[in-house]
């Protein structure tokens, strides 16, 4: 699923080239790699909100 689109669930195609696409056509990526750091992106970002990272010793 595009991690992008909010107003529909699109699919995610890859294209014969390697690059992905969503079925829309708004959002692409140029390979897996990229895909997966988007979609980890947006499970981490809540809008308009500052993330502060701890790391307790």
């Amino acid at each position: 699923m595009c991690p992008n689109c909010r107003d529909k669930l699109c699919k995610v195609v890859e294209q014969p080239d390697g690059r992905l696409v969503c079925e829309c056509g708004r959002h692409s990526w140029p390979n897996a790699a990229v895909y997966g750091e988007a979609c980890r992106k947006a499970s981490l970002t809540v809008g308009k909100t500052v993330h502060t990272w701890t790391q307790s010793f």
